[in-house]
């Protein structure tokens, strides 16, 4: 259990960045400046334009996600992708077996642990991959056409510093 200093210091810290963006103490967020709701709104706009691109190709979302994954952060056994997408094990699971029926990955005994399987995209699995991506460009160019490049980078950048501070909280 946190102490009461502890406690103190993070409603300080809370009441400091609600001062910092202009709202008084004991406001009530509006939707429109709720965050989450936005991100969440966000998220689902996002996957429904998303979705033709992978749909095209005959992949689901998760199998697109597992491929996004090892294309970045290749080799690596199925349990590490937990920490990079928001799926259970069991749709991971799923994925990375219909993934490997469509010779878009392929499974390799870890070269240093026997016990474990690295999975790394197939030759087809990054070809796929990259003209997925070259598609995702466009599209991702697209929406966030009339911004400078300046405003891009500092946005990407905030939504990186904002994940970072969630995984760490």
């Amino acid at each position: 259990m946190p102490s009461q200093r502890t406690v103190a210091a993070r409603r300080n810290a809370r009441l400091a960045t609600t001062a910092a963006v202009g709202l008084p103490k004991r406001a009530t967020l509006k939707l429109e400046n709720n965050l989450s709701y936005k991100l969440s709104i966000l998220n689902f706009l996002m996957g429904k334009v998303t979705a033709s691109i992978y749909r095209s190709k005959d992949l689901s979302v998760h199998q697109w996600k597992v491929l996004s994954v090892l294309y970045a952060h290749e080799p690596m056994p199925a349990s590490d992708i937990l920490r990079w997408v928001t799926l259970d094990k069991a749709a991971i699971s799923r994925a990375v077996r219909q993934l490997q029926r469509l010779e878009l990955i392929e499974r390799k005994l870890h070269p240093i642990d026997g016990r474990s399987v690295n999975i790394s995209l197939s030759a087809q699995g990054r070809e796929l991959y990259t003209r997925m991506s070259e598609e995702m460009a466009v599209l991702q160019a697209s929406i966030l056409a009339g911004y400078s490049e300046e405003k891009v980078k500092v946005f990407l950048a905030m939504l990186s510093d904002i994940e970072q501070r969630l995984r760490d909280a």
